[in-house]
């Protein structure tokens, strides 16, 4: 064994610790110091519950912000689709660029189809 683990393992380590804060502090600084610490301990997770409170509200913001966007983009894109789909549209595509026409009545022929009855 080691020095050190021959330490930990008799116990010294707390003994010497034991020994210095026994002879150095009462037992109401001991108090006070445990106090400050907690105190101390206390203001600086405080200072970090704030920090990431601030943190998550500014990214709640930004999420807010791009949520309005897209709902704006996505109505101008409802409004985009319905422009395309018109029939006007459609039948002006169907003349101009496959070069169809509405016939008219004289050619229409209405087929029946009779069913055995």
């Amino acid at each position: 064994m080691n020095a050190a683990s021959r330490l930990v393992h008799q116990g010294a380590i707390a003994r010497h610790l034991h020994l210095i804060f026994v002879s150095f502090m009462t037992r109401r600084q001991l108090a006070v110091l445990v106090l400050s610490a907690a105190v101390l301990l206390s203001a600086l997770a405080m200072i970090y519950v704030t920090y990431e409170n601030r943190v998550l509200h500014a990214d709640y913001q930004h999420y807010v912000a791009q949520k309005a966007k897209l709902q704006v983009q996505r109505g101008q894109l409802l409004l985009e689709r319905s422009t395309w789909m018109m029939q006007a549209r459609l039948q002006h595509i169907a003349e101009i660029k496959l070069g169809m026409a509405i016939p008219d009545r004289r050619s229409v022929v209405i087929v029946h189809e009779l069913w055995n009855k």
